[in-house]
C-alpha cells in the first residue's frame, strides 16, 4: 500500500491534499504559507480557513468546488486534533475523489488522538503529502535551523555566529527567525560573531546562559553583576534557573561518562568542548551538592522563600566555587 509523501516544511510539495502534522506552530505556519505562495503562482486562489471543531457535514465538498469567478480554492482545516465527527467521515470520503483545482490542508498538532482514523487514512494515501512539524530535540538542531535560514537566501553565517544566535534566542523560533532576517539586511558577505554582537550584544550579555557560563568559569563577580542586571531588566528568575539546570545537566552527563562524545550526547562539538572544559575540577560529590542546591533554589523561587534574588546569588556562588559548600 502506498504511503503519503514526506515533504520538508521549508519547501512543501504541492498536492491536492496535504497533512501538516506536529506541535511546532512556527513550522506549520511556514509550511502553510509555502503552500499558499506556490499555489498562488498557478492563478487566482480563494483561501478559506475553517476551525475543524466547527465543521459541518458536507462543507468540504462545497468549499472545494470552483469559486464564483472560477478561482481555485485552498481550504485549511485548523485544529484537526479537536475536529467534529463529520470532518472525519467527510475527509475520508473526500480522499476518494479530491477536487482537481483545489488544495485541502489538514492541520493536526498531534497533541491528542482525536481524528486518528482520518490521520491513518491520509497517511495511507500515496497522493497525500505529509509535512512533519516537530519541535527541536537537540541544541544543534537550532544551529542548523539558523544556517538554513541564511543558506536558503544565498547568505553565509559562521558556525560560531549561528551558535551564538541559537543560544541568545533559545527556543523562540519566531524571534530567532526574525533575528536571522534582520542580520541578512547587513551588507557584509558573511555574518560573523562580531556582527551578531553588534546587533544583539545587549541581549547577549543579559541572557541567562551568559550568567551560567560566567559562574561555571569561576567569575563570581561577573556572574553576580550579570544576574542583578538581568533581574533589573525583568528576566524571570525561573528562566535563569532553567539555564543553570541545563548547563549543570550537560556537565553531569560528561562527568558521569568519560567516554561521552558530542555525537552521543546530541550536542554541537563547540558546546561539548566548552562544557567539558567547564567540568574540569568538578567531582561527582560536588555535582551532587549542586543538583541538591538546584532543587532547593527551585523550591525557593516557587514560593518557598521571599527573596528570589538571594536564592539565585547563593546558587551562583556555589557554582563558581565548583559545587563545594560555602562556609
Amino acid at each position: 500500500m502506498a504511503s503519503a509523501i514526506q515533504s520538508e516544511w521549508r519547501n512543501v510539495a504541492l498536492a491536492p491534499v496535504i497533512l501538516v502534522f506536529g506541535p511546532q506552530e512556527f513550522f506549520a505556519d511556514r509550511a502553510i504559507k509555502s503552500i499558499r505562495d506556490k499555489f498562488a503562482k498557478t492563478g487566482n486562489i480563494d483561501l478559506v480557513e475553517i476551525d475543524a471543531s466547527d465543521y459541518l457535514e458536507g462543507a468540504i465538498f462545497e468549499q472545494a468546488s470552483a469559486g464564483l469567478f472560477g478561482e481555485s480554492k485552498m481550504i485549511v482545516f485548523d485544529g484537526v486534533e479537536r475536529c467534529s465527527d463529520a470532518l472525519i467521515s467527510d475527509g475520508i470520503e473526500y480522499l476518494n475523489e479530491p477536487a482537481e483545482d483545489s488544495v485541502v490542508v489538514f492541520r493536526h498538532t498531534g497533541k491528542s488522538v482525536r481524528g486518528k482514523k482520518l490521520l491513518e487514512t491520509l497517511r495511507a494515501n500515496g497522493a497525500v503529502v505529509e509535512v512533519l512539524c516537530n519541535d527541536f530535540e537537540k541544541d544543534w538542531h537550532r544551529v542548523s535551523f539558523v544556517e538554513a535560514e541564511f543558506s536558503t537566501h544565498g547568505r553565509k553565517i559562521q558556525k560560531q555566529a549561528a551558535s551564538a544566535l541559537a543560544e541568545i534566542f533559545g527556543k523562540d523560533l519566531e524571534e530567532l527567525a526574525a533575528a536571522c532576517s534582520q542580520l541578512q539586511l547587513d551588507d557584509a558577505g558573511e555574518i560573523t560573531v562580531e556582527i551578531v554582537e553588534k546587533y544583539f550584544g545587549g541581549r547577549l550579555e543579559t541572557t541567562s546562559f551568559k550568567i551560567a557560563d560566567a559562574a561555571l568559569a569561576g567569575a563570581t563577580g561577573e556572574a553576580l553583576m550579570l544576574l542583578r542586571y538581568a533581574l533589573d531588566q525583568g528576566l524571570e528568575p525561573i528562566v535563569i534557573l532553567g539555564a543553570f539546570s541545563k548547563k549543570i545537566g550537560e556537565m553531569a552527563r560528561i562527568i558521569g561518562n568519560p567516554k561521552a562524545t558530542a555525537f552521543s550526547l546530541g550536542m554541537p562539538e563547540w558546546a561539548f568542548n566548552k562544557t567539558r572544559t567547564a567540568a574540569s575540577g568538578w567531582t561527582e560529590d560536588s555535582i551532587a551538592n549542586l543538583i541538591h542546591e538546584l532543587a532547593e533554589t527551585d523550591y525557593r523561587l516557587k514560593g518557598g522563600a521571599k527573596d528570589p534574588e538571594y536564592a539565585l546569588e547563593r546558587l551562583v556562588r556555589l557554582v563558581a566555587n565548583k559545587g563545594r559548600k560555602l562556609g
